[in-house]
């Protein structure tokens, strides 16, 4: 069985771009292809909505990021 890890991504508001969080770095990008399980989660500081799951890989390709289940 692979490991997976937490990530969670939300827009950039500052960059105007998204950013990927995935053991323990921040990758910003414009696009991102997630084919993993997530689930929204609101928070009361900022980013107040952020996207989450679990996954085992995470490519950057180009200016896109693809999420792996």
């Amino acid at each position: 069985m692979t490991k997976t890890y937490r990530f969670f991504y939300h827009y950039f508001k500052q960059k105007k771009c998204m950013s990927v969080h995935y053991k323990k770095q921040c990758i910003q990008c414009q696009n991102i292809v997630c084919f993993a399980d997530t689930e929204t989660k609101w928070n009361k500081i900022q980013p107040q909505l952020t996207i989450q799951g679990y996954a085992s890989k995470i490519e950057h390709i180009g200016d896109t990021i693809y999420i792996h289940k």
